[in-house]
């Protein structure tokens, strides 16, 4: 069964890999469509996720939003495909760093750094492009995939241009055995933690929310500057990437503050352009 979903997903990346990019928008609205109106894809997570985290917004703010995070939803999904195919000059004219300089700067005087991501707009094209922006290594902090055809598959892509991956389980190994060469080590902390027992736990959206409190505990630990990312789409296919430091001296602060600070950063983020967020996930799905 694993074989068969690779195979099935080898012949997408093929089959995408012909299709210009204006037509893949032709083909993400008839996807979303599908999604959204005839198999109603998590369309109660969806509404009830936006209801509960925008309670001053009317039904029609409200079915507007959903409407655009199903469009952002097929483009992300068929756009993850074809990023998988698409050369590094494409991706760099597609996907731009506005100040990357930040970031550099920081290698320049020697230093490692932590840069946190979340599910905003395309985050799979960040993960092809990252490493050809910096002047130091990018290492990506991942949770492996259930089948492992797709998971060493995806790797593969995701490191042709350089970028390096560790599973969370071994994060600590990577950051000691890097220790004395400059790098970035990138966290996608916007899921739901499975252990609420050390979960960060916040007023976010209006709603009593976990947070994964492993960065928060690497980044007080090491003392590296952390860093928080905002992907915009500037248009279908466009993308612009900013970094916020949240922190030039983590370990100074007390515990579940760099998490503070991340979520806060993420919540404006989210309220500017609601669009863009992955509702579909069961976000609220646990409790304290």
């Amino acid at each position: 069964m694993n074989f068969i979903g690779y195979f099935f997903l080898r012949c997408f990346v093929f089959l995408f890999s012909l299709i210009p990019m204006s037509q893949l928008y032709v083909l993400s609205d008839g996807v979303s469509f599908l999604l959204r109106v005839v198999f109603k894809y998590r369309r109660k997570v969806v509404e009830t996720n936006l209801k509960n985290s925008f309670p001053n917004k009317d039904e029609a703010e409200i079915q507007a939003i959903q409407k655009g995070f199903y469009k952002n939803l097929s483009d992300i999904i068929l756009e993850g495909i074809k990023g998988l195919s698409m050369s590094k000059s494409d991706l760099q004219k597609r996907f731009q760093y506005l100040n990357v300089d930040i970031i550099n700067q920081e290698f320049e005087k020697g230093n490692s750094v932590i840069v946190i991501a979340s599910h905003i707009a395309n985050w799979e094209w960040g993960v092809l492009s990252f490493n050809f922006w910096t002047t130091g290594q990018v290492v990506g902090v991942y949770k492996p995939l259930n089948n492992q055809f797709i998971d060493t598959y995806y790797n593969g892509k995701r490191k042709k241009w350089g970028l390096q991956l560790t599973s969370m389980a071994q994060t600590g190994r990577a950051i000691i055995a890097r220790k004395k060469e400059p790098t970035v080590f990138v966290f996608i902390a916007d899921q739901t933690p499975s252990d609420v027992k050390h979960a960060h736990w916040f007023d976010f959206l209006n709603q009593d929310t976990p947070f994964l409190h492993g960065v928060d505990k690497i980044a007080r630990k090491t003392g590296y500057p952390i860093f928080n990312t905002d992907i915009k789409r500037i248009n279908r296919g466009q993308y612009e990437v900013t970094f916020n430091k949240l922190s030039d001296h983590p370990n100074e602060l007390a515990e579940s503050e760099v998490t503070n600070l991340y979520i806060r950063e993420l919540e404006k983020i989210i309220q500017d352009r609601p669009e863009s967020w992955l509702w579909s996930h069961k976000r609220w799905k646990r409790r304290r």
